[in-house]
């Protein structure tokens, strides 16, 4: 089992560099998640989080590139515990931040949404769904038309006529 040191090196370090020499945005990112999921999101960091994509708003969409790579690793390596802390991030910072930089971050968020649906868990079909319809209720100030909702119309039809085994899960 490593050591913290080795563990804190391994997880902050670049190339062998020193970890502060990584740009802000990953580092406050990688500060909203605990060293145990179950403890969920790290409250005061993602208030530090929050706030500064609120300050530098051209940030945005690369904070929400680090967090969907992020999400894509933690559901290829089964780690779902991290996976909830970054969608329930996701759903923080689209709530809070309504600025023209929205529709980089929304590329973002809608591909990680896309990755869950496509998930065999239904538990993470059910999340992705969820920040889905926290997103369709926001009122964008200027709308956006390029973006394409086609997997997702295909994806929650699909998701109606589930034959899951389990009542409950299915009606979510």
């Amino acid at each position: 089992m490593p050591t913290p040191l080795l563990t804190w090196s391994l997880r902050f370090s670049v190339c062998g560099c020193c970890g502060a020499l990584r740009p802000r945005y990953k580092r406050l990112v990688d500060n909203i998640f605990p060293e145990d999921p179950e403890d969920g999101l790290v409250k005061t960091n993602m208030e530090k989080l929050t706030f500064y994509a609120l300050s530098a708003p051209e940030k945005l969409d690369r904070i929400g590139a680090y967090l969907s790579e992020r999400l894509i690793r933690d559901v290829g390596r089964h780690r779902y515990g991290y996976v909830c802390i970054a969608m329930e991030a996701l759903d923080q910072l689209l709530m809070a931040c309504h600025c023209q930089s929205i529709n980089l971050f929304v590329e973002s968020f809608l591909k990680m949404v896309a990755k869950l649906l496509e998930s065999e868990k239904p538990n993470l079909q059910i999340l992705g769904t969820n920040s889905f319809v926290k997103f369709a209720n926001i009122e964008e100030d200027t709308p956006s038309y390029h973006r394409s909702y086609d997997f997702f119309v295909s994806r929650f039809s699909e998701m109606c006529h589930s034959s899951h085994d389990d009542l409950e899960i299915r009606t979510k």
